[in-house]
């Protein structure tokens, strides 16, 4: 599958798929309440020196966006340890307030159901749809690099 500079979506779901601020406080702005579960914090495996953290965002009860964060070990406990005090916080509250973090990257993708991801949004009964968006962007802090894919859930265009 091949990434995107731009997504080629139309109204709502280009506004939202190219938001430059937090995702977060958008869903809060518009609708006026925003929950984050955190369904997964730790290392990927034993064998591979990286570090995942994985969200749904809800609104209402309903999941509007996954997000998975991905970086590598050592930096849990260096440039980017201040990702294990943030709990049922969006990532968002130090990506945005932190001046020594800055956006290096941001593509877009069509997810789509063979995909891996696809399949494991699934498994989780978050996706029924076909076609998905998402997009991934890098940050960097420090000389090191934070990793984060955000997938938009059909919720959110409802």
């Amino acid at each position: 599958m091949t990434w995107l500079m731009s997504p080629k979506a139309e109204g709502n779901e280009f506004s939202w798929l190219t938001e430059e601020g937090s995702l977060t406080e958008r869903l809060q702005k518009e609708f006026n309440d925003v929950e984050v579960d955190v369904i997964y914090e730790g290392k990927v495996s034993e064998e591979k020196s990286s570090y995942k953290r994985e969200v749904i965002i809800k609104s209402h009860g309903q999941p509007m966006i996954f997000a998975r964060t991905s970086l590598k070990d050592n930096d849990i406990n260096g440039a980017w340890s201040c990702l294990k005090e943030l709990g049922q916080q969006s990532l968002a509250n130090i990506l945005f307030k932190d001046t020594e973090i800055y956006r290096r990257s941001l593509l877009y993708q069509i997810m789509q159901p063979p995909d891996t991801l696809h399949l494991y949004l699934k498994s989780l009964d978050l996706v029924n749809q076909e076609i998905i968006w998402l997009r991934k962007s890098e940050w960097e802090k420090n000389g090191k690099t934070l990793s984060l894919i955000e997938v938009f859930l059909p919720n959110l265009f409802i």
